[in-house]
């Protein structure tokens, strides 16, 4: 596999290439990193074994590697842990309960959160009419970030 240019925002990654080639490069760095980082530890321990550990340099991380490492973190983790997850679970049932739970977070955040999501996903509609939510749409998740909410 050939080296792609270093990714150096996380905006990069998520728009050059698909997540599962950005968990190869995330985990091929992270990988690197470990056992740079493992071979100083046994020799800086005085236990290193050319024999039993490799003969082979383990170079650290450049600075861009590491950057590139972050910014792959980064975007793995906006990608993954997007908010339309959570309006799927709520179309398929979920309570606010159990999503504030699975997400360690509190029901007034995680509704705030929804709402900041489907209002953003409404303006997004408004300049580009195949994306984002109708209005319609946008009125049945309004009405969903508020059912059972204190104060509602």
């Amino acid at each position: 596999m050939t080296t792609p240019e270093p990714i150096t925002t996380w905006r990069d990654a998520r728009f050059d290439m698909p997540v599962s080639r950005q968990l190869e490069r995330y985990d091929a760095l992270a990988a690197k990193d470990a056992a740079a980082r493992a071979r100083v530890e046994l020799v800086t321990r005085g236990i290193y074994d050319p024999d039993r550990h490799g003969a082979d340099d383990r170079p650290a991380l450049t600075v861009a590697e590491h950057l590139e490492l972050l910014a792959l973190a980064e975007c793995i983790a906006r990608t993954v842990r997007h908010p339309a997850h959570v309006h799927h679970a709520l179309q398929a049932g979920a309570t606010w309960a159990d999503i504030a739970r699975i997400v360690d977070s509190d029901e007034p955040t995680v509704r705030r959160d929804y709402q900041q999501w489907a209002d953003d996903q409404h303006d997004l509609h408004q300049s580009y009419p195949h994306l984002g939510m109708t209005a319609d749409e946008y009125a049945a998740a309004t009405a969903r970030a508020g059912q059972g909410a204190p104060d509602a």
